[in-house]
């Protein structure tokens, strides 16, 4: 075989090389936790974490929580509360506009779950803007409460869609909730 005859073949056997498919694209990874709906936004929860959709009392409806903590967080669809209920819409121009009640707020945390907390004597905005849930900008809050009992003194971030009347609280911030809560509502979809 003559050099050219190798190179020639040489040639082919890399164009051919070059023509194969490439190997199929890695599967994307299952989600971790469960899928959970609430109103028209769709989260799925670290693994290990649950949702309370409703709860006997009411006093856990709509808490994310891990571990032994009752409640870290609350995914609330406000279209669906009691209209006869008197509620005070999320807001930032009011001290505890975090809280949707008429009575006085408590300083839920995740030591100390909705019913247990003890009563919120102070609130006090740090910040405001927007932030993502998704594809959707959120009106985004962060407070700082103080309570009767200041050992449950605490911040508590709230993301707001007035639109889709979805409420998101996170009770108790701190590094590594706030984190794992950013990337939940990063992966929210809607529809």
């Amino acid at each position: 075989m003559s050099f050219r005859h190798c190179v020639l073949a040489v040639a082919v056997a890399l164009s051919a090389a070059a023509c194969t498919s490439p190997a199929e694209p890695a599967q994307p990874a299952k989600p971790a936790g469960p899928q959970i709906v609430v109103g028209t936004m769709r989260v799925t929860l670290p693994a290990g974490a649950t949702y309370t959709q409703h709860s006997q009392d009411g006093l856990l409806d709509g808490c994310v929580a891990e571990g032994t903590a009752v409640c870290e967080a609350r995914l609330l669809d406000l279209r669906t509360s009691n209209p006869d209920a008197p509620i005070n819409p999320p807001s930032t121009k009011r001290p505890f506009g975090w809280y949707t009640g008429t009575d006085a707020p408590t300083c839920i945390t995740p030591a100390s779950p909705p019913g247990q907390a003890a009563v919120a004597t102070g609130s006090t905005l740090l910040e405001s803007g927007f932030a993502p849930i998704g594809p959707k900008k959120a009106e985004y809050s962060r407070w700082k409460v103080t309570c009767e009992n200041s050992a449950q003194n605490n911040q508590v971030r709230m993301w707001w869609l007035p639109t889709s009347k979805i409420l998101v609280l996170e009770y108790g911030s701190f590094p590594g909730l706030d984190a794992k809560l950013d990337t939940l509502l990063a992966g929210a979809t809607f529809g």
